[in-house]
């Protein structure tokens, strides 16, 4: 269990590795029979059987109709029961906040969302603290106790961050000296986990999105700044200090030579300023929109300058973990997203990649919603699953 979680009941501690491993195995393939459970698992038929009515006794799977075979009784393949367990998920973003209700199965039952000009804590605490009370009156009194908790998604040393957005300096110092994991705790009574938004993404991606059979991949995200994440092996490497994949930091030569970071070349927020500087206060307005529309020079400048920078950060990438692919996403429509993508393909298959195998660039598919979703899987995860 991550010791960025507080609250967790020790019950939850104690739930032994085939019961987690049986519900791993049951999300990850879907509805499976007791006796296919005990082939995976290297169980007896009986121990199986004992561990899944066990399980069943306390409404986390389910039994479907029976499904009769060639020869022998027909199996009832078991599945988790989406009310067996719920959970929160918040991602603050820096121009948005986005707060989810998800099952069992990861599947979002409601949302709540809040936009602003940049965030404060105050505003970030309300959402949730409103927003999870408005999310108990869709359940029932046994379904609000089956909450897991809450996952926080979350740029790591915001304040560092938010100068960029005008930012007053009063603000940023209030996020420095915030105790975001006690602030919520307090606010909420529930289980608590903070992460790095860019991690958080990356294992949603992972969890229910286009990753979700690479064993191996580094995750990059465009949005108003730039994110990523790292999986080996399955598991999310959050590396020492839970921030792996921080690539917005990278250092970065300009054209003058003086060192800069990566999110100063590839990033949302560098297009939104060239659009303010030609329609002054109208960059946010003209981002929003479903499909990008009257700035196609601008567009195609940057979707070639962030390419440039994606295509040398997933060669670095690869070069220092081997890793075979590189899932690309962000906060822009489809379109943009897949001519980013050709854009970085192009640059790969044109670069020198002796000593190494270039990465296969795979789009994500779940946009703005993957940082909420793998926060809001942690606590269940931190409870029931196997890391």
């Amino acid at each position: 269990m991550d010791d960025a979680m507080r609250g967790v009941v020790t019950a939850a501690q104690e739930r032994s590795a085939n019961e987690r491993a049986i519900l791993n195995l049951i999300r990850q393939d879907g509805p499976t029979p007791a006796a296919e459970i005990a082939r995976r698992m290297d169980l007896s038929v009986q121990s199986a059987s004992v561990i899944t009515r066990k399980l069943e006794a306390e409404g986390l799977v389910r039994r479907g109709a029976p499904v009769r075979g060639r020869i022998g009784k027909p199996s009832r393949p078991i599945s988790l029961d989406p009310n067996g367990a719920f959970s929160v998920g918040l991602w603050i973003g820096r121009r948005r906040s986005d707060l989810i209700l998800i099952d069992f199965e990861g599947k979002v039952l409601d949302q709540r969302t809040i936009t602003y000009a940049y965030p404060t804590p105050s505003a970030c605490l309300d959402l949730a603290r409103g927003g999870l009370a408005e999310f108990k009156h869709t359940l029932t009194q046994e379904q609000s106790d089956r909450i897991a908790g809450i996952g926080i998604g979350m740029p790591f040393d915001l304040w560092n961050w938010l100068d960029l957005l005008g930012a007053p300096q009063a603000e940023m110092r209030e996020w420095q000296d915030f105790p975001a994991r006690d602030a919520f705790y307090e606010a909420l009574g529930l289980p608590v986990f903070v992460g790095n938004d860019g991690s958080l993404a990356c294992q949603g991606e992972h969890l229910f999105g286009a990753a979700r059979a690479l064993q191996n991949f580094a995750y990059i995200y465009v949005g108003t700044f730039l994110g990523g994440g790292i999986v080996l092996d399955g598991r999310l490497y959050l590396g020492t200090r839970g921030n792996a994949g921080a690539l917005a930091s990278l250092p970065i030569p300009g054209a003058d030579g003086t060192m800069s970071q990566m999110v100063e070349f590839a990033s949302i927020h560098r297009l939104e300023r060239r659009l303010d500087a030609r329609n002054p206060g109208q960059g946010t307005q003209l981002l929003k929109q479903p499909e990008w529309t009257g700035f196609e020079e601008l567009e195609a400048t940057w979707i070639k300058e962030t390419a440039h920078q994606i295509a040398s950060a997933s060669m670095t990438l690869v070069a220092v973990l081997d890793l075979p692919t590189v899932v690309v996403d962000g906060s822009f429509p489809p379109k943009v997203r897949d001519k980013l993508i050709s854009r970085i393909e192009s640059l790969i298959s044109h670069w020198d990649a002796r000593g190494i195998h270039s990465p296969q660039i795979v789009p994500g598919t779940l946009g703005t919603k993957a940082c909420a979703l793998g926060a809001g899987y942690r606590p269940i995860v931190a409870r029931y699953l196997k890391e």
